[in-house]
């Protein structure tokens, strides 16, 4: 064994039990059969869940063992999926709903729609009022608000495309079209995936293709040229969501199966692979189990580059067989 090897291994040995050893803690079960999909934070630092398997809107506060409080059911859809806070009123959301089958794991296009999800002063409950058909769309999925603007940019996963819609108008635009959003499977078609915007760029993930990548964009442009070349942020990856640290541009991924954990890459290792940092595949204890099925990610509220709010399904087979085994939930993962 050589030096640099041993030492390699030495600071591994030395790191990797702190790294896992974050404090990880969860909210209650939502009710059995809820796949809790995506998340948003309130300014009272409160927390917006979506499920997807019923059509329903949660609250739950930020912190251990806190309950979560039905909001809202749509009516005329099976699932609440992208949720985004508006990008120019405050405690105001925007909220796409439509028909997805876990079955087959496929969409039923055309079936989308967005809505407005806002809450009156001193009002526990939201108005909600739909605000256009998505129709265009064929699997809306990561939904994010471009600041001072009307404009939302939403993820069609099947399509391989990112739109741009505006709350205002109604006008649906395709914003990035490009190879590296595209699904490249032909059983479960999933491409590009989560969308955020930070640092004057627009990453995304695409499931099928295992990657986080980015491209220059402030969200306010007609188009992005689709001859361009993204920088790749991760790889080898089995990525859904993501979220990006404002301050350093370090990358915090959320992955599925068979990871079912977070995975990190800093900004100065962009390009490599992720190093899991809470959950993974041979993680079974109480605590990390909370991360089983992870959907989503967010910051807690004051709390970039500290704490995590991560949506847990409780793992994806339980939707396929409709045989439950646990409740969907929403983890907090403290980086500090």
């Amino acid at each position: 064994m050589t030096t640099s090897t041993f030492v390699f291994f030495w600071l591994m040995a030395i790191l990797l039990p702190s790294v896992h050893g974050l404090v990880i803690e969860a909210s209650k079960d939502f009710p059995l059969g809820s796949e809790v999909e995506n998340l948003a934070i309130r300014p009272s630092g409160s927390v917006i869940a979506t499920v997807y398997t019923f059509p329903h809107i949660y609250e739950v506060a930020a912190r251990s063992n806190s309950t979560p409080k039905l909001l809202h059911t749509f009516a005329n859809t099976t699932g609440a999926c992208g949720i985004t806070a508006s990008g120019s009123t405050p405690d105001v959301f925007f909220v796409v709903t439509g028909n997805f089958s876990f079955q087959t794991f496929s969409p039923a296009p055309g079936s989308y729609a967005i809505h407005r999800l806002s809450f009156a002063k001193k009002c526990g409950s939201p108005i909600v009022k739909q605000v256009a058909a998505l129709g265009t769309i064929a699997q809306p999925n990561g939904i994010i608000s471009v600041p001072g603007t009307p404009y939302v940019l939403i993820a069609d996963s099947l399509g391989g495309f990112v739109y741009r819609f505006n709350t205002e108008t109604l006008q649906l635009t395709t914003y990035f079209d490009h190879p590296l959003l595209k699904p490249t499977r032909t059983d479960i078609r999933f491409g590009v995936n989560g969308i955020k915007l930070s640092r004057g760029y627009l990453y995304f993930s695409n499931t099928n293709q295992q990657l986080v990548a980015r491209i220059k964009a402030t969200g306010t442009e007609a188009i992005l040229d689709s001859n361009s070349s993204p920088e790749m942020v991760a790889t080898a990856t089995p990525v859904d969501d993501f979220i990006v640290n404002d301050l350093n541009g370090d990358v915090y991924i959320v992955e599925s199966d068979p990871v079912n954990g977070i995975g990190f890459v800093s900004k100065d290792a962009y390009g490599s692979a992720p190093i899991t940092i809470a959950g993974g595949p041979k993680n079974t204890t109480t605590t990390t189990m909370a991360l089983l099925g992870p959907t989503a990610a967010i910051w807690a509220k004051g709390a970039v580059g500290k704490t995590l709010l991560v949506s847990a399904t409780g793992g994806f087979e339980q939707f396929v067989t409709k045989n439950y085994t646990g409740g969907g939930k929403v983890a907090m993962v403290h980086l500090e």
